[in-house]
């Protein structure tokens, strides 16, 4: 088995790292463990759109994942690989950590954060415990993490944590915050009006961007009318202001911005039972 590094490095994006035979079958071992542990009792599998946080037995999932750093083919090639030279290569610009496994005639590829408290460094005065005596070490090495992140299997990219994994992947294409023309776009919508379009672009941080860009993809400020949106608000409290040209007025203070940004992106709900009405940081389509 081999074990490859993705780097942060533009020149070595991915690095294999040379290992002893044991060391292999050690590796091979630790990953394939954590490949059904990555696995079980999963009951579903959800299609990723930004707005949805897996519950245990859930995984989200990116079909059609565009493997632009190129770890399948990596996986695929080992030996078209550049190995790990620490002359030329540092321990620190690793960002993850990946193997790949055989399995439906195709490479699976297993992918595990990297962080740098996992780095065995040398700098200063390190020392490992061997034989009953420290020793002073002369090299560096890593150590791997306890599970994966990921998985890469014929094109779908299956994980649980979107936080860290948009630390490994640029993930823009998936979870997309809207730009400054999407941003004026939408503050110059006929259904809404700001005081201070330039002041608005600049404070739009990226929470509100991203809701920006959520409601945008709805359309949901086109299939309702203002006098709709505004009677819906007001049973959860939520108050919006309508100017004398029919608009609505999007809030200069960010709290309250936030509160109709959740409310358009419909973060509110009402129980069918109770009635109780919650906000949500957390949805998906019902069946």
């Amino acid at each position: 088995m081999n074990l490859f590094a993705l780097t942060r490095h533009p020149a070595a994006r991915i690095v294999r790292f040379p290992l002893t035979a044991d060391l292999q079958n050690q590796i091979e071992e630790v990953f394939n463990a954590q490949l059904q542990a990555f696995e079980t009792d999963i009951v579903e599998t959800i299609p990723f759109d930004g707005r949805y946080v897996p519950d245990e037995g859930e995984l989200l999932v990116i079909e059609e994942f565009e493997d632009v750093d190129g770890l399948a083919d990596a996986a695929a090639n080992p030996f078209g690989i550049d190995m790990f030279d620490p002359a030329t290569h540092s321990l620190e610009s690793v960002k993850a950590l990946f193997v790949s496994v055989r399995r439906n005639d195709a490479d699976c590829v297993l992918i595990q954060n990297f962080e740098r408290r996992r780095l065995i460094a040398n700098k200063g005065l390190a020392m490992f415990f061997s034989g009953n005596t420290f020793h002073k070490m002369s090299d560096e090495g890593l150590t791997l993490d306890t599970r994966l992140l990921a998985v890469l299997e014929g094109g779908s990219l299956r994980f649980q944590s979107f936080h860290f994994l948009r630390r490994i992947f640029d993930l823009t294409e998936y979870y997309r915050e809207a730009t400054n023309d999407e941003v004026a776009t939408f503050a110059t919508h006929q259904k809404l009006s700001v005081d201070d379009l330039p002041n608005f672009l600049a404070a739009a941080g990226p929470l509100i961007r991203k809701k920006i860009s959520l409601i945008s993809q709805s359309g949901i400020l086109d299939n309702y009318t203002t006098a709709q949106i505004v009677a819906s608000a007001q049973s959860f409290n939520v108050v919006i202001a309508v100017g004398d040209d029919g608009r609505i007025k999007l809030p200069a203070n960010k709290t309250e911005l936030r509160r109709l940004l959740r409310f358009l992106d419909e973060d509110y709900y009402e129980s069918p039972l109770s009635q109780t009405r919650f906000l949500s940081n957390s949805k998906r389509v019902a069946d």
